[in-house]
């Protein structure tokens, strides 16, 4: 056991995760969450084993600290605690890192983060103490080793597996492995759902990998409002590069020639092996069992 209190602000998928994989770690847990409503459930659940009745409290009175909030949230948590001396590590788990690592800076032992583990759904109910077993957990560089060691200790508590990766560069990756998948997802759901609309047998002819192309589209837009808007000049370039793909596709097929599709495949093929391969490498090398769909990999919330 892992000798201090563990406080968690934002009591979701995210924070709510963690709470339960740090039972029998930290000698307790407390929580803080701008719903009521969730951080009693989180008392009654035994999420958590106290309730701290502002940000600032929570601060003071824990060893570590997690903020798992929305990355606007976050952004304005960090703001707050510019300054103020509080726990001796204290981290974010926002999917964007460049636009919090200048106030970031501003904060004693402050140290970003990212664990590239989620759901398309969230909230407190959806939470689970396996969510991280194997996946990939981002963090920041910092100077100050014993803080990177700290946070390592953390990220493998966990579950995880740390990657230490600078915040512009994580934020240029993940708007292609994780942000545009959800883009995509969405156009395609607002499709589906205006040819729906017109005509019935739409769904009919939707079969399971319609369904499992959709997954994401479920994320609510209340979690992905602000982190468009915290990565949109790298989300945007993903967009238009498949974008141009997709114009180049169509552009083939009106001409009557399916080569500029047919040329995607193979490479798509490789990239789907390969991920593939690594998490039931993953798999093999922890205690969790491969999903039939693979995981979100961003959990902002989420």
């Amino acid at each position: 056991m892992i000798s201090g209190r563990l406080g968690i602000a934002g009591i979701g998928l995210i924070g709510g995760s963690i709470a339960l994989r740090a039972r029998g770690t930290y000698a307790s847990i407390a929580g803080y969450d701008c719903d009521p409503a969730t951080l009693a459930r989180g008392l009654s659940d035994g999420v958590i084993d106290a309730a701290a009745p502002a940000l600032d409290v929570l601060v003071r009175t824990c060893d570590t600290v997690v903020i798992a909030l929305p990355v606007d949230a976050t952004f304005a948590a960090l703001a707050r605690l510019a300054g103020v001396s509080g726990p001796a590590l204290l981290i974010d788990v926002a999917s964007v890192k460049g636009p919090l690592a200048a106030v970031g800076a501003q904060v004693p032992n402050y140290l970003g983060t990212h664990p590239m583990a989620g759901r398309e759904r969230s909230g407190i109910g959806a939470a689970d103490a396996a969510l991280f077993e194997g996946a990939t957990w981002a963090y920041s560089p910092h100077a100050d080793a014993g803080l990177v060691a700290r946070v390592r200790a953390f990220i493998e508590c966990m579950g995880a597996r740390p990657l230490q990766i600078r915040p512009a560069e994580h934020d240029v990756i993940v708007a292609l492995t994780s942000h545009l998948p959800q883009v995509l997802s969405v156009v395609l759901g607002a499709e589906l759902d205006a040819a729906a609309r017109l005509d019935g047998r739409v769904l009919d002819l939707c079969g399971p990998g319609m369904l499992s192309m959709l997954r994401l589209a479920r994320s609510p837009e209340s979690v992905w409002t602000p982190i468009v808007s915290a990565n949109s000049g790298p989300i945007a370039v993903r967009l238009r590069a498949a974008a141009r793909a997709l114009d180049s596709a169509a552009a083939g097929l009106e001409a009557g020639e399916s080569a500029p599709l047919m040329s995607y495949f193979a490479s798509a093929r490789q990239a789907a092996d390969l991920l593939e391969e690594r998490f039931a490498h993953d798999a093999r090398s922890s205690a969790y069992h491969l999903p039939q769909s693979f995981p979100d990999p961003d959990p902002s919330a989420r």
